[in-house]
């Protein structure tokens, strides 16, 4: 019996070590940074430029940039953090289409360089006449990611003080394995694919495919001037939007029905209270109260694209009130309704304080009939 196991155990260690490199391959593949990244152009401009003065003079590059697994790996890493970072979203606008009709044109003729060099000396000429704003390093990435089959334009600007990301000397990304938006003067991303969609109505549900986040410096107005961007996002559909994420992020969590209304009142209140004294609806707040043990998590998940809430949410109180959950007992009755019912299947009287149900769930009726 013991030299069987013995036997087994040799067996196995055989087979572990055999198959052990080919599984820290499979994992490395799957885990590793870009892998969802393709890229169809990636180049790095300077714009030199210093506070205070409006004297600009520009760097472009000679060349696109030969991607590799670095370059990947850098707007891997860009778009994953991209989300963190609370995301201010938007379209274009039309106060000046420039960046706009640059970018219509190059997804037709298909020139990267050309389409980028124009973009920086659209982008110099915004900075020289803002005397305070800086100059620095502007990148531009076209790629694809396979995870949504979207494409996407990233634009970011890099002040680069100590030389840690941008080689100036031939305009190239250094090799680094870590990189967060707070290195990161501002990004924009545009989400190519859904923007023509938008365009060409073929999407009629989403309002906006473009975004900026925040990284050492706030939103400059010169940045948003560059880009021209222009806030879709009405009172109702911030709302709107905060309440899909809310529903989604309860669901995902496992919170059980009764914790869900109670968080749904909470946050209710929350706002509530808000627009009552004419202040801001903060999504950092409203994902405290959400999961107050990790307070940043649902501000994360409500930033990403595919809910696109705002970090400073314009309340619209209609639809707010879907949030509140109208719950009342004592020792003889007790009633609980979604306050968006009031005045569809749920009817109060206020000059008769009477409260009137309509279209009955057919198990109450039969509970009723007993």
């Amino acid at each position: 019996m013991k030299f069987n196991i013995f036997v087994f155990l040799i067996f196995l260690n055989h087979h572990i070590r055999k198959y052990r490199f080919k599984l820290i391959a499979m994992a490395k593949t799957l885990k590793e940074i870009g892998h969802n990244i393709t890229l169809r152009g990636f180049v790095i401009h300077q714009v030199i430029k210093t506070a205070g003065e409006r004297d600009t003079a520009l760097k472009e590059a000679k060349s696109l940039i030969k991607t590799s697994k670095k370059e990947k790996q850098f707007v891997g890493r860009i778009n994953k953090a991209y989300g963190q970072k609370s995301p201010i979203y938007g379209i274009f606008g039309d106060i000046d289409p420039t960046f706009k009709n640059l970018l219509e044109n190059y997804l037709l003729e298909d020139d990267f360089l050309s389409f980028s060099r124009k973009a920086v000396a659209h982008y110099e000429r915004v900075l020289s006449t803002s005397a305070p704003a800086t100059g620095g390093f502007i990148i531009f990435a076209h790629y694809l990611n396979s995870e949504n089959n979207s494409e996407y334009l990233l634009v970011l600007t890099i002040n680069n003080k100590d030389g840690y990301m941008v080689s100036e000397a031939d305009l190239t990304i250094q090799d680094i394995k870590n990189i967060d938006l707070s290195k990161v003067d501002v990004a924009c991303q545009i989400n190519i694919t859904k923007w023509q969609k938008i365009e060409s109505e073929l999407d009629k549900e989403s309002k906006t495919y473009l975004s900026f986040a925040k990284g050492i410096k706030d939103v400059s107005y010169y940045f948003m001037s560059f880009i021209d961007c222009a806030d879709k996002t009405t009172n109702t559909e911030s709302t709107k939007r905060l309440i899909i994420a809310f529903n989604s992020y309860c669901k995902e969590k496992g919170y059980n029905h009764k914790d869900t209304l109670k968080k749904r009142n909470e946050v209710f209140e929350y706002c509530d209270g808000c627009m009552k004294n004419n202040k801001e609806i903060l999504l950092s707040t409203i994902s405290a109260i959400l999961n107050p043990d990790s307070p940043a998590e649902f501000e994360e998940f409500a930033c990403n694209e595919e809910y696109g809430v705002n970090p400073i949410i314009s309340g619209d109180k209609p639809q707010l009130k879907k949030l509140r959950y109208i719950y009342y007992k004592d020792n003889d009755i007790t009633v609980g309704f979604d306050n968006n019912l009031l005045g569809k299947d749920v009817f109060y009287d206020k000059s008769k304080k009477q409260l009137t149900f309509k279209n009955l769930p057919t198990n109450l009726i039969k509970e009723l009939e007993r």
